[in-house]
């Protein structure tokens, strides 16, 4: 299978699983997934506030040859906060300085 498709697959059952949550949860704080197509991140993210969010950001590498998953959580202001976690998984991607 084409690294794609399964980066895909993962974004799919993640956003399948997110789904379920909150069916279950009964929507009092809707938990929302994001990623990247045809990349290695995926994120969950929920707002506690109207002008807050907190998200839980997976990258998927390799570090010394080896797959590995990096996880990071984030929370503070919407958009700041936003720009942070990218920041973030661009450095742990290679895509800009780690930070």
């Amino acid at each position: 299978m084409a690294e794609t498709s399964l980066q895909k697959d993962a974004m799919d059952v993640l956003q399948a699983w997110v789904d379920q949550y909150n069916l279950r949860a009964g929507g009092s704080i809707e938990l929302a997934s994001g990623g990247e197509a045809g990349g290695a991140q995926l994120r969950l993210k929920y707002s506690p506030t109207e002008d807050t969010i907190s998200i839980l950001h997976l990258v998927a590498v390799t570090r010394e040859g080896r797959p590995a998953i990096l996880v990071s959580r984030f929370e503070g202001p919407t958009a700041e906060t936003s720009v942070q976690a990218g920041l973030w998984a661009s450095g742990q991607l290679g895509r800009r300085p780690a930070r």
